[in-house]
């Protein structure tokens, strides 16, 4: 798993990318949501909280992930918009997303071709 250092620079990182408001808003509803559609209970406000992300991976998601649509996407990123989170909130929220999400895809990815052997 990634650690809170990881976040810290990747939040950074995005910071000084000047990314527009609007576009880091849609990045953070879509990686809410490609996270939400994967992982078990995705919906629910509780933190996810296990060192083996394996655990967290629905029972349907066999090898590949299961992509969002364009509307679910727009849903959420309407919500955060009206939330209206300083940019530095969106820049750590889409770090700590992001790191996760790459972790769900790597487990998703390892987890599918142990199956195959």
């Amino acid at each position: 798993m990634f650690s809170k250092e990881d976040v810290e620079i990747l939040a950074y990182q995005r910071y000084k990318s000047n990314e527009s408001y609007e576009k880091s808003v849609w990045y953070l509803a879509e990686l809410c949501v490609k996270i939400n559609k994967n992982v078990r209970n995705g919906y629910d406000i509780k933190p996810l909280e296990t060192d083996n992300v394996v655990l967290l991976i629905r029972d349907d998601v066999d090898g590949q992930l299961i992509p969002p649509s364009v509307e679910e996407i727009r849903e959420v990123a309407e919500i955060i918009y009206k939330e209206a989170p300083p940019k530095s909130q969106l820049d750590w929220f889409i770090a700590e997303k992001s790191l996760l999400y790459r972790e769900i895809k790597k487990a998703i990815e390892n987890h599918h071709r142990n199956k195959d052997c």
